[in-house]
């Protein structure tokens, strides 16, 4: 099994490829750490994230607020204990269906400002502060804690450039975002797929086990999607090359 800090760093470049969102960067990373919560050692944690999405479903509700973020955290909570280890969540449908019900957290997690009558706070849009906060809850939920401890002090880092004007507000791409955690899942894929463990990506359909040939597939198909829906940031990177020589 890759450690977590393969898995990060893999997202990472990746990310760094096809996005210029922090926020975008910021979920495949957190993506790529998602898919080992179906381990046994992870059993008591999965537990927690079952209780803490039963948790916030309830004080939403007394709030008078929607309980769908809790809702969606239990899903995931109960997905993970449901899931053989290298599963379900080792898989392509496992892949969409955690994607989606991230996404789902985040956007309305962020549409909770309009139950507020703050656009900012301060200088800064409520929906980054928002985003910010289910970015770091997501951290603290799914990163190694030395990780976790790393990635909240860079949002905070960044939401401060923000706050000082250093860094232009800029526009959420919520269809960035759903890819961006479909990018750092499918990542973890490639890289256990060439562990001798292997992955069973058609799982729970398929029990059949694929290994690297599958990976460098896949790995050809994260590279040809590049190229088809992010042309202007290769242009851009191709353009700096000059600059080293």
């Amino acid at each position: 099994m890759s450690s977590y800090k393969g898995h990060t760093i893999f997202a990472f470049i990746l990310s760094l490829l096809m996005f210029y969102d922090p926020f975008a960067i910021a979920l495949a990373v957190i993506g790529a750490n998602i898919p080992d919560f179906d381990h046994e050692f992870k059993r008591n944690h999965v537990l927690i994230i079952i209780s803490i999405g039963m948790i916030l479903s309830i004080f939403l509700y007394l709030l008078n607020l929607p309980i769908y973020l809790g809702l969606i955290i239990a899903l995931l909570g109960l997905i993970f204990l449901l899931s053989s280890h290298r599963g379900f969540t080792h898989s392509i449908l496992g892949a969409v269906v955690i994607s989606i019900a991230i996404f789902l957290l985040v956007y309305f997690g962020m549409d909770l400002s309009s139950y507020f009558n703050l656009n900012t706070i301060t200088n800064i849009p409520l929906n980054y502060v928002i985003l910010v906060g289910i970015l770091i809850f997501l951290a603290v939920l799914f990163l190694n804690k030395q990780l976790a401890s790393i990635f909240i002090l860079l949002m905070l880092f960044f939401i401060t450039l923000v706050y000082f004007g250093i860094v232009p507000v800029f526009k959420i791409n919520v269809y960035s975002l759903i890819f961006s955690v479909f990018l750092g899942l499918f990542s973890h894929m490639i890289l256990d797929s060439f562990s001798p463990a292997g992955i069973k990506p058609f799982s729970p359909f398929s029990d059949r086990k694929c290994y690297k040939k599958l990976g460098l597939l896949l790995f050809a198909l994260i590279i040809a999607l590049y190229l088809i829906l992010f042309p202007n940031k290769l242009d851009f990177y191709l353009n700096l090359l000059p600059h080293f020589y």
